[in-house]
């Protein structure tokens, strides 16, 4: 009883009737020692595979016929297997080049697979065709060699943005083209395509861009990030409908919406006018959702201003990360923090910045007598408007004092003085200019951790730092909004006020969601969307 074994390349064990074993490590005849009796039924299977090889066993079974049966037939095959690994932290695509083989395109996080398939020893190269828009990504583990299912390429993309000095808008909100900037479109009553000088960072999260149109009192959300030119809100915060713009205190309700925040779960609402935060703890998605906490109140049916631990008046921005709450108590001249999220109502902030004490509110007042300063320090603020955070460093717009301040570590202790300042060369600076290192009355700013963008509203633009910084009164590396650093024109051609795709007038808010730049060009009456390169 016996046949041919083809293909191999390790070894392999074969049984007889489920008894006599027989190994085997090379291609060639093979015959078991047993012998049958004519009319003897037979069954050969194969018991030990070789490694990495598939092998099909073929006239395995049957009867003796008056003869020796040597037609058994093993053959075998190399196994082939896939190469693949996961991608993290991209909004977007990239491609992948297998050496000698094919491309691969990759849209978004998640795991990815080439087509092709390989044999143990096969040596593979894997390399990144090029940096997507608005990321840099990092390959590990693209070389290696073959020994089984390889899934171990991994890509790691962090936001990093890339623009040109004057870059222009790919989309605008608010208006149906680039060279336009009425309020509401030139009509009484808001829509779901007008603005009214929207301000404050926007947010895109979940799949939804949120952004508050102040001067109808509302928060629009947007499903995706819109493809056309004066592209419909999908649903309103704040209102009934799309066509209403009531100020209200009520719990569903707003008054001079300002700053929005989100931490991926959450969103915060800085509801300036009715002197509080507002927070939904899950993003919404329809009309007139209602918040869940307020923090600045007791409750939802107040909005006084108050200068204690748990007061707000007029706040302008709010950052939710790591499970921290910063808010810039705008007309308090100060910054409150949160360390956790809070679960009640109207619950006493943590730490404060900006004031020796939560009783203190006046604006460089570093003595906290109640007197404003003529200069600044390194502890003062002076109307704040912006706030951003990673949980690890804060970076807080000093509007009235015309500059940013930094703090490298997070705050812990009351009034505690910044690291750092840019927009002016030091910390009792406080004067306008329009240089690639000073500022006009900046306001909304957001972060990579690496990069840093301002809206530096008085000067028009926004400020991009390609490098988080290190040095005091450091300067930008880029500027939106106008063609150079010493610009703060209105409206492009300079010479005019109508706006254009790369002009900005007195912009508000700045935020990021990679490959994209939002900016609330609030005195356009307009949100653009920047594409990065």
């Amino acid at each position: 009883m016996g046949g041919t074994i083809t293909g191999l390349t390790a070894s392999l064990t074969l049984q007889l009737n489920g008894s006599e074993r027989l190994t085997r490590s090379a291609n060639g005849a093979f015959t078991f020692q047993t012998e049958f009796e004519n009319q003897s039924s037979y069954t050969v299977a194969l018991t030990t595979p070789p490694d990495d090889q598939e092998c099909t066993l073929q006239n395995a079974s049957g009867q003796v016929n008056g003869a020796d049966v040597t037609n058994v037939q093993v053959t075998c095959v190399q196994n082939t297997h896939s190469l693949g690994g996961t991608v993290t932290g991209l909004n977007g695509s990239l491609q992948l080049r297998l050496e000698g083989g094919e491309t691969l395109t990759v849209n978004g996080s998640g795991p990815f697979t080439f087509k092709a398939q390989f044999t143990s020893g096969h040596i593979y190269a894997v390399s990144l065709v090029a940096q997507p828009k608005g990321h840099r990504c990092t390959l590990t583990n693209g070389n290696g060699t073959v020994s089984g299912d390889v899934t171990a390429l991994a890509v790691q993309c962090s936001p990093e943005f890339r623009f040109d000095t004057f870059a222009s808008a790919i989309r605008v909100l608010g208006q149906s083209d680039f060279t336009l900037g009425a309020t509401n479109q030139g009509e009484f009553t808001p829509s779901a395509t007008t603005m009214d000088g929207p301000a404050g960072n926007a947010v895109f999260q979940g799949g939804k861009l949120y952004v508050s149109d102040v001067g109808s009192n509302r928060i629009l959300g947007f499903d995706g990030l819109p493809s056309e030119n004066g592209a419909s809100a999908s649903f309103v915060l704040g209102q009934p409908d799309l066509t209403s713009a009531t100020a209200s205190t009520a719990r569903g309700g707003l008054s001079g919406p300002y700053g929005l925040s989100s931490d991926g779960t959450r969103l915060a609402v800085a509801d300036a006018s009715n002197n509080r935060i507002l927070l939904h703890q899950a993003l919404p998605t329809g009309t007139a959702p209602l918040p869940d906490l307020v923090l600045g109140q007791e409750g939802f049916d107040t909005a006084n201003g108050a200068c204690t631990a748990s007061g707000l008046q007029a706040p302008g921005a709010v950052s939710l990360a790591q499970g921290k709450v910063v808010v810039a108590d705008t007309f308090q001249h100060r910054v409150l923090i949160w360390n956790t999220v809070p679960t009640i109502n109207g619950a006493p902030a943590n730490l404060v910045l900006g004031q020796t004490s939560f009783t203190s509110c006046a604006g460089n007042d570093p003595n906290g007598d109640g007197t404003p300063d003529g200069t600044a320090t390194a502890s003062t603020l002076f109307f704040p408007e912006g706030v951003w955070t990673d949980g690890t460093r804060l970076a807080v717009s000093d509007s009235s004092n015309n500059r940013v301040l930094i703090w490298n570590q997070f705050p812990t202790t009351n009034g505690q003085p910044a690291d750092l300042v840019i927009g002016q060369p030091d910390f009792t600076s406080r004067t306008a200019a329009t240089t690639s290192s000073r500022m006009n009355s900046p306001t909304g700013l957001s972060a990579t951790g690496q990069q840093l963008f301002v809206a530096d509203t008085e000067n028009s633009r926004v400020l991009l730092w390609n490098a988080w910084p290190t040095a005091n009164g450091q300067p930008a590396n880029t500027v939106l909004g106008q063609p150079d650093f010493i610009s703060r024109n209105r409206g492009d051609p300079s010479s005019g006020t109508r706006p254009s795709g790369r002009s900005l007038y007195q912009p508000r808010g700045v935020s990021l969601a990679a490959p994209h730049v939002v900016v609330t060009d609030t005195d356009n009456n307009r949100v653009l969307v920047f594409e990065s390169q």
